[in-house]
């Protein structure tokens, strides 16, 4: 598993504000090129899927298979012989800090092959993620 964590100097409603617009992280993550709905419009839930464009690596259709409001998601995608989840966390971390923990475990036949591959891509992206998801709660 890679964890990346950052505290952010805002209350975890807001930073779930941001990091639970899925829709939109092409335009609020620097690590994201195209995100795709693939379920029906409304909210979201345990079974909405996205497609996943990210820079040098392969598109993913990533389904929601946990969805807590204000508190964080999981989502995972399978190809290959691999199932990534990644996990979502904001809690709270003290008066009016929230802590952000970003998460990834590859599991299945082929995920050593991942894990020598992507690892180090992996945390540069989570810790991208983690300044940018941080940098929009905190000026909300």
């Amino acid at each position: 598993m890679i964890l990346v964590e950052r505290e952010i100097r805002t209350a975890p409603a807001e930073v779930w504000a941001v990091m639970s617009e899925l829709d939109r992280w092409a335009e609020l993550l620097p690590t994201v090129g195209g995100v795709e709905r693939l379920s029906g419009p409304g909210p979201i839930d345990v079974g909405a899927r996205f497609r996943v464009a990210q820079p040098g690596l392969a598109t993913a259709v990533y389904e929601v298979t946990e969805w807590r409001p204000g508190q964080g998601f999981t989502w995972a995608a399978t190809s290959g012989g691999v199932r990534t989840e990644a996990v979502h966390e904001a809690r709270a971390d003290g008066e009016g800090r929230t802590r952000l923990a970003l998460s990834i475990t590859w599991t299945g036949s082929g995920a050593w092959i991942a894990r020598i591959l992507f690892s180090g891509k992996a945390r540069r992206y989570m810790a991208k993620e983690a300044e940018a998801f941080a940098a929009l709660a905190e000026g909300r």
